[in-house]
């Protein structure tokens, strides 16, 4: 058994080609995005002009995104037999981030993702995760109302069968959904179970939309994407719930 010439420690592989920024809008409104230095001069050209002219596919902020039609698909939040309803006691948080929390939500509710809620059954807490760049992210806190909801058994992707499907294409591009949950409806009977409690004056809100956190919404969205792309998946790519790959052979 020969040797392997690279040991563990030594080197560290990379799994990522070093990219380049591509803007396909304008100085003033920018629309970036990323291809491969590795690419030929030729290839990164013609990759350039296939991106500039589907541009319009793509979004980059909330306001330029639209929901999918409800008579296609809704979010929906059953309660198992046996579960009541439950209101987490609120939390408290340091004044110098509540300012960061109602930034966050006058940004939810500007694009309706969110909306003021009133009496509610079910009242959830907002935790705040810190993301790479340093910048405070809200998200909820479900865990009560996920152990009161049934999972759906609908059958996820298996990641490694995905990265096998990958193996003697040339080219992969990687598609990154823009805050895809957002784009699937809640049902109207549903939305008042995911009420939220912000701290001090912000207020109680519930959404409208499908959020991260929730039980079931990773095989909601792969349902949804299944049947978008059923056609294509297999053949050119591979869907795992709000990620694309697209692959080709040159």
């Amino acid at each position: 058994m020969e040797e392997s010439p690279i040991k563990a420690g030594d080197k560290k592989l990379e799994t990522q080609d070093p990219l380049i920024e591509v803007n396909l809008g304008s100085d003033d409104d920018k629309r970036l995005t990323y291809i491969s230095a590795r690419l030929s001069a030729q290839q990164q050209e013609k990759l350039k002009e296939l991106l500039t002219e589907y541009k319009d596919c793509f979004t980059w902020n909330y306001e330029e995104m639209s929901c999918l039609s409800r008579k296609f698909v809704e979010y929906r939040l059953p309660i198992k037999t046996g579960y009541k309803p439950y209101k987490q006691p609120a939390h408290r948080f340091e004044s110098s981030i509540v300012l960061q929390i109602k930034n966050e939500i006058e940004s939810l509710l500007k694009v309706g993702f969110i909306r003021a809620a009133r009496y509610v059954d079910w009242v959830s807490n907002i935790v705040l995760v810190q993301k790479k760049n340093g910048k405070l992210k809200v998200c909820i806190d479900f865990r009560n109302l996920n152990m009161a909801t049934p999972k759906d058994e609908y059958p996820m992707p298996i990641a490694d069968m995905l990265v096998d499907s990958t193996a003697g294409h040339e080219i992969l591009s990687f598609i990154d959904e823009h805050a895809g949950y957002n784009q699937i409806f809640i049902a109207e009977e549903d939305i008042a179970k995911t009420a939220f409690r912000c701290p001090g004056s912000i207020g109680t809100f519930e959404w409208v939309v499908m959020p991260f956190g929730l039980k079931n919404a990773g095989a909601t969205y792969q349902k949804v994407m299944n049947f978008i792309f059923h056609d294509l998946i297999s053949r050119m790519l591979k869907v795992y719930i709000d990620n694309i790959i697209v692959k080709s052979k040159s």
